[in-house]
């Protein structure tokens, strides 16, 4: 038993926290393949290596090791592993700015080289973070995707997908940052509120009123509402696309909204997916007038190289001159952008990789699954029902896992690797035999990359063993754990993929957490100056009070603002255990205590009787994963129940003297 001449009267959080981190052992926390003891296996998060833990994954974390800790001590097999999801755009441009670069400077494989380093150099800041943090992190189960043992797993689950149907190549309107010149998921488009001009024209002797003046040159049809009397005269007619000289159909379509600006909408492609949906129904042209880079194309004739903000200025410069330009009105509007760096999304036609979107499956597997809490599943619900496209996974970057195809340069055949051969980069290698279809031996290997969710949406299978030859032993997890914001992303493809690989769900239950807000109520960002960084709040506090701030947060699901007060408090009642225990200590060193002697005494069965009820209180608790009742039931009993009345009604007996003190 630790002595009272151990305990220094005062808490010292850095003395004691750096004490127990020096004893603890790593592979007290390892995952035993070979234990007859229940498995629990936590499908971790991982994070990207930007060098710095902010403290929405402090809180995700501090989750994680609750139960992770809860599990072990109810005699489980925990895995906890630690995994790092490296491959993305963020790491490309950093790299660029540091070497003042751009990725077309050097060669592919240089640029993968930095992009390599600074993810090793950012990871090893992490993972003395974590360690700083206290958490009981199984590193023997660590992984980082970009390393060539992961990506061969991506590369395998890409080649089995393709096999099955799931992943085929096609040319489809995308979503596409002209800014990352690279096309992206509808998970990645985040919406804002802007500010623009509804600008109503005389298109050929009817009013349009359109946001997008710079799309009237791949305008491919005026559609109208079938009971818009306004418009019947058009019906089967043609009109002349303004500046730009080409006929295009009048269409009939009960989508148009005959009340919004002058009931005559312009069709282009492409505008916004409704502009995508008519293109289809009606069998339209394609014109495309943006290009990659956001440059206007050569359909838009004297406007071709300009960028669609100059377009725009210039198309309603020229409206006006010719005395088309009826009217303008502000608009509020929702503006599709992209994730990263907020540029608006374009839709462009480009050739792509696809994964098929199967709801039913999806959605069946998701019901399999218990959420905590249970109203996430419905978030999950209604972004399978929102699904109108299959999920584009090709990115045209490159740092990122290469796509393991190539395709022969004499019939334009498509030619895969053979499994054995993973994992390889169609740009540096060649296939090691020649073409199926017509036996020619050049090939041109595809250049676009893998979405990064692609990586990290095998992360269960990862931890769990899969290597393509069966179902892994110990799948499915136990449990997910994971931010709201992401349920749309790393939830839904998780479980798609899981579906299509194994035929199975993912995990038993999935837990969900909300998101950390400044003091000010806000999302936390450097502009608002609101930003908190675990590593402050350790450094003042301690990885204890930390933890205790990320209980005593909101029900889990909801967001947590950050609150000092709350860690503060957390300190206090720190040093009041402290107390509680240094002060029980010196009443055991001293003369005449029996520690064995039996419980007689009214208030000790009180106490005893108090301490069933909290431990039956915590226990269910957190099989629920209600943290903050868990900390709220541990508070009660040490403050109130043992600190402010039992050791009170104690210090009599203790100070009476007595051979037992009972």
């Amino acid at each position: 038993m630790v002595s009272s001449d151990e305990l220094p009267k005062n808490y010292d959080f850095a003395v004691v926290e750096e004490r127990w981190r020096e004893s603890w052992r790593d592979e007290d926390h390892y995952f035993d393949r070979n234990s007859t003891k229940p498995q629990f296996v936590i499908d971790t998060p991982p994070p990207y290596p930007t060098g710095n833990f902010h403290i929405g994954n402090a809180l995700n974390w501090c989750y994680i090791d609750f139960f992770a800790r809860y599990k072990r001590m109810k005699g489980y097999n925990v895995m906890f592993p630690q995994g790092w999801d490296c491959h993305g755009l963020p790491t490309e441009v950093k790299v660029e700015e540091l070497n003042h670069i751009t990725k077309n400077d050097v060669s592919r494989e240089e640029f993968r080289k930095m992009c390599r380093e600074l993810t090793e150099k950012n990871i090893e800041q992490m993972r003395l973070t974590l360690r700083r943090m206290a958490f009981s992190t199984d590193w023997s189960n660590e992984y980082i995707t970009m390393m060539p043992e992961y990506y061969k797993k991506t590369q395998l689950s890409f080649l089995r997908m393709q096999k099955s149907g799931y992943i085929y190549q096609d040319e489809h309107p995308v979503n596409y940052c002209t800014r990352c010149e690279t096309a992206i998921a509808f998970a990645e488009v985040t919406y804002e509120d802007r500010e623009t001009q509804l600008n109503f024209f005389d298109f050929d002797g009817v009013e349009i009123a359109t946001t997008r003046p710079e799309l009237l040159a791949a305008c491919v049809a005026v559609a109208v509402h079938p009971a818009d009397d306004r418009y019947h005269r058009l019906k089967g007619k043609s009109l002349t696309v303004p500046l730009f000289g080409h006929a295009v159909p009048v269409v009939q379509d009960e989508a148009v909204d005959p009340a919004f600006g002058s009931g005559a909408v312009m069709i282009c492609t492409f505008g916004d997916k409704q502009d995508v949906h008519w293109w289809k129904q009606h069998n339209l042209p394609l014109r495309k007038a943006i290009d990659r880079t956001g440059k206007m194309t050569d359909v838009c004739q004297k406007y071709t190289g300009l960028s669609t903000a100059e377009c725009r200025k210039a198309v309603l410069a020229d409206m006006k001159a010719d005395g088309i330009l009826k009217k303008q009105e502000s608009l509020s509007q929702r503006v599709g952008t992209c994730w990263r760096c907020k540029t608006p999304i374009e839709i462009l036609s480009n050739r792509q990789w696809f994964i098929r979107i199967r709801q039913k499956e999806i959605r069946d597997a998701a019901h399999q699954i218990t959420w905590y809490p249970r109203h996430m599943l419905l978030r999950m619900e209604n972004w399978i029902d929102q699904m109108e496209w299959d999920w584009c996974i090709s990115r045209q970057r490159i740092f990122a896992t290469p796509i393991p195809v190539w395709f022969c340069a004499k019939c334009g055949e498509m030619v895969l690797p053979d499994e054995k051969d993973l994992p390889c980069d169609p740009t540096l290698t060649q296939p090691k035999h020649p073409c199926p279809k017509c036996g020619g031996n050049e090939f041109l290997g595809e250049e676009d990359v893998l979405d990064t969710w692609m990586d990290s949406s095998i992360s269960v299978l990862n931890v769990t063993g899969w290597d393509g030859s069966g179902m892994p032993k110990i799948f499915p997890a136990q449990i997910r754990p994971q931010g709201h914001d992401i349920i749309r992303t790393w939830a839904f493809y998780s479980i798609l993929r899981s579906v299509a690989l194994t035929g199975s769900k993912p995990w038993d239950q999935i837990l969900v957490n909300g998101m950390v807000l400044g003091e000010d109520g806000f999302k936390m960002s450097k502009s608002r100056g609101n930003v908190i960084v675990p590593e402050e709040l350790v450094g003042r506090y301690g990885a204890d009070a930390l933890r205790q701030w990320a209980a005593t947060g909101a029900a889990m699901g909801s967001d947590i603002m950050f609150s000092w007060n709350d860690v503060i408090a957390a300190s206090r009642f720190q040093t009041k255990m402290w107390n509680i225990a240094r002060f029980a200590l010196i009443q055991f060193g001293k003369e005449g205590i029996d520690e064995d002697a039996k419980v007689t005494a009214l208030a000790d069965r009180w106490l005893l009787a108090r301490l069933s009820d909290t431990v039956a209180s915590v226990s269910a608790s957190m099989e629920n994963y209600e943290f903050d009742e868990a900390l709220k039931s541990i508070r009660e009993f040490a403050w109130d129940v043992l600190a402010d009345n039992y050791i009170e009604l104690a210090k009599g007996r203790l100070y009476a003297g007595g051979a037992s003190r009972k």
